[in-house]
């Protein structure tokens, strides 16, 4: 059987056809009749004795190729893993400052996921650090379980979730606004570190404005 082939330029078999072509213009004998177009990486054109082409299934040849293309394949996915590590880490070890101007890069707060202190997460189009480790439970929201999340003082939010302030240096100044038991507050002392259920006298509630 005749097919014909056109070949690219380190000589290995570019295409086959069963009629000649603008592209392919080569003849060749095909010795066993049967094309594998699956193996096209594995073939080459050989000569008789004669001096006749023909086409030739090189194995080897071609599971050497798969092989090429499994390493290739794995260099590539560990490239993809690297940049994500490179970029999680950045991510995650921003300042607060940073991490609200890459706000929108950050994942999506979930449930059942294990969250280390410091993580910062998103959450109704709000960003969160997480406050201490722990498995995110679904009423565990981040709007909700203040001791497990902050969120981080936006600009644009002057009332961010309440945090319980762990001693001088997170105390809250005079003027501070939150929001606690989702209403708002300010606070009217300098060094609160109480929230407005445990010192009521240290906060003012704010109204709502129409």
């Amino acid at each position: 059987m005749k097919v014909y082939v056109s070949l690219n330029n380190d000589n290995s078999v570019g295409m086959i056809a069963t009629s000649q072509t603008v592209e392919t213009q080569i003849e060749v004998d095909l010795p066993d009749g049967v094309i594998y177009p699956d193996k096209m990486q594995g073939y080459e054109v050989r000569s008789y004795s004669t001096g006749e082409l023909f086409l030739y299934l090189n194995e080897e040849k071609y599971q050497n190729y798969l092989k090429k293309e499994q390493e290739e394949l794995e260099r590539q996915l560990a490239a993809e893993k690297l940049q994500e590590l490179v970029a999680m880490k950045t991510l995650q070890g921003a300042t607060d400052a940073e991490a609200l101007e890459m706000r929108s890069l950050y994942p999506e707060w979930c449930a059942e996921v294990e969250y280390p202190a410091g993580y910062y997460l998103q959450y109704k189009g709000k960003l969160y650090k997480v406050l201490q480790d722990h498995t995110s439970q679904a009423d565990w929201t981040p709007d909700k379980a203040v001791s497990l999340y902050v969120n981080v003082a936006d600009p644009q939010d002057p009332y961010p979730p309440f945090k319980k302030p762990t001693g001088a240096h997170d105390a809250y100044s005079k003027g501070d606004g939150i929001t606690f038991e989702e209403k708002h507050y300010r606070s009217k002392i300098d060094g609160n570190v109480h929230s407005p259920a445990e010192y009521p006298a240290g906060w003012e509630i704010v109204e709502e404005e129409n």
